[in-house]
């Protein structure tokens, strides 16, 4: 069933259609009558509803395509809404990608830092047990030398 709006902005049903099309064409036909027999006041009222018709179906009109461009506004708008939203997802999505990554490259750092630390506690450990055998290995140098220098007098 096709429909249409009408002047009241409600839907009317094919048949409704054709007869308003009946009545405009019967209408037409009384204007050229008058035009015929030249009834001129026939002509100036017909004119004068004519205009107020036009008039109205003028505002019918831009009427419905106001409220066509406010639905594709409101549409256009909320297809610019979802799509930020989209974009807004995808970048929280990359940047807490960005933050775990960042995280398990700290923690890595922390580990070989640490693990540096360690080997530089052996190192230093080594050292020290190096430093002692040494002054250790000096002192007995030193004992066999007074020793020796001993039993030489």
């Amino acid at each position: 069933m096709f429909n249409y709006k009408g002047e009241e902005g409600h839907l009317m049903a094919l048949s409704d259609q054709l007869l308003k099309l009946s009545q405009q064409a019967k209408n037409l036909e009384t204007s050229a009558e008058a035009v015929k027999d030249k009834n001129n006041a026939a002509i100036t009222q017909r004119k004068a509803e004519l205009q107020s018709s036009l008039e109205a179906s003028r505002q019918s009109i831009q009427d419905h395509v106001a409220d066509a461009n406010d639905k594709v506004e409101s549409e256009l708008d909320t297809q610019k809404k979802d799509i930020s939203k989209s974009f807004k997802s995808l970048h929280d999505k990359q940047a807490a990608r960005h933050a775990k990554w960042s995280a398990k490259r700290a923690e890595n750092a922390a580990e070989w830092a640490e693990s540096d630390a360690l080997d530089e506690i052996d190192f230093a450990s080594y050292a020290i047990e190096e430093a002692e055998y040494a002054i250790l290995d000096a002192a007995d140098a030193r004992a066999e030398a007074d020793k020796k220098a001993a039993a030489a007098q």
